[in-house]
């Protein structure tokens, strides 16, 4: 059964987001399950650096069918739970979160 995926782009601090790969590519490989229910998968940044001193692009992977605003506040919510465990609140303040290919709030 082939899920499809629609593509998450975190742009951030990169010591930030090499954390968030480093938790979310664990957790996936682990127990084969998303992460915060949402979240099927990370890639590393094959899109490239952003030059910005040290701000780079991650993408994530959440399953199309998951309504966007929903998978948003998941996916806020997860980069809240890391940045706690690691004491990087100023960080993920920093971090923006775009869908590839939706508008949210497009009706």
């Amino acid at each position: 059964m082939d899920m499809q995926e629609r593509t998450v782009l975190l742009e951030g601090p990169d010591h930030f987001l090499d954390i968030v790969y480093e938790t979310i590519d664990a957790h996936v490989r682990r127990t084969g399950e998303e992460y915060e229910q949402v979240i099927t998968g990370v890639s590393t940044k094959e899109i490239g650096d952003v030059d910005h001193e040290e701000e780079s692009v991650l993408p994530l992977y959440v399953p199309a069918s998951e309504d966007p605003e929903d998978a948003r506040e998941l996916i806020d919510l997860a980069l809240d739970r890391i940045s706690d465990e690691h004491n990087m609140e100023l960080a993920r303040q920093s971090v923006q979160v775009t869908f590839e290919d939706v508008t949210i709030g497009e009706e």
